[in-house]
């Protein structure tokens, strides 16, 4: 299995004036990949979660590398690796580049709670899936 990657184009609405991403953009596009890897990949849309299972996805750290700037008009490609996997927490790695560089490398770290904000334990279906992506995903 390949990493989960999904493509989006650097919009006039995610930059600056002088035409670069501005760098808090980059965490809606981080947001918006993450949503679609759960939904496209993992098959458990955060919309689920949250309303029909009552499992809410917080992001609890985050640490990220500014590696190049961005541009309107560019392409990025975003790809999603998990570097551990909790009780209730995940760790992600989420890299985007274009033109052959690195962009930007994110590292993400989710944990699952109840409606009240309470962390509580991945549900094991949802941990068989990331932990499946896991293991099909890691480097050899």
């Amino acid at each position: 299995m390949a990493l989960f990657t999904t493509k989006q184009t650097v919009r006039f609405a995610d930059c600056d004036p002088a035409g670069l991403v501005d760098y808090p953009n980059y965490f809606k596009m981080a947001q918006a990949l993450v949503e679609d890897w759960f939904a496209q990949s993992l098959r458990e849309p955060y919309a689920d979660l949250l309303n029909a299972k009552k499992i809410a996805l917080p992001t609890v750290h985050l640490t990220v590398d500014f590696n190049r700037p961005s541009r309107m008009g560019e392409t990025l490609t975003w790809t999603v690796q998990v570097e551990a996997l909790g009780r209730s927490s995940i760790r992600l790695k989420l890299v985007a580049t274009a033109e052959g560089a690195e962009r930007l490398t994110l590292t993400q770290v989710i944990v699952t709670t109840d409606a009240a904000g309470k962390s509580v334990a991945i549900p094991p279906e949802l941990r068989v899936k990331v932990a499946n992506y896991q293991s099909a995903t890691a480097k050899k």
